[in-house]
């Protein structure tokens, strides 16, 4: 990471956009943490986009340094079938990584054992292409120094 990018990310304010539905279908928008800011749009991503353009004239700040969380008003059902959606989200990406990471364990296994990547591809169910992506993709070993 470089200098330059870690103080865009240090200069990142993150606010909560609550947003409502109204009844003519457009979305009304406010930042919790000021609730003077707000704005609406015909969609989620339209009021989101104006929220970020209100939240950077009313701090002052340029846009990108303004991440916004959305947080749609829905009723208690709806809203806890949302968050249980995103938890398994979650919980598939982590499960994702973990299969990644055993899966390039497995190939450098198989590989040291002097078995071929293409017989590695066929015992681990992948592609040669994705054994050979993931052994190029593993952390070096270090050297010593000589």
């Amino acid at each position: 990471m470089t200098n330059d990018s870690k103080m865009r990310e240090e200069n990142v304010h993150t606010y909560t956009a609550r947003l409502e539905r109204e009844k003519d279908g457009r979305w009304s928008v406010e930042l919790e943490e000021e609730p003077r800011v707000h704005t609406w749009g015909k969609t989620v991503d339209q009021a989101l986009a104006r929220m970020r353009e209100a939240a950077a004239l009313w701090f002052q700040i340029g846009e990108d340094q303004i991440e916004l969380v959305p947080k749609p008003l829905l009723p208690k059902a709806t809203d806890r079938t949302v968050e249980q959606a995103r938890q398994a989200r979650q919980q598939a990406r982590s499960a994702d990584r973990l299969a990644v990471e055993q899966t390039r364990k497995a190939a450098a296994a198989l590989t040291n054992r002097g078995i071929s990547m293409r017989d590695a591809a066929a015992i681990l169910g992948i592609s040669h292409q994705r054994v050979h992506q993931l052994l190029m993709t593993a952390t070096p070993p270090s050297r010593k120094a000589g």
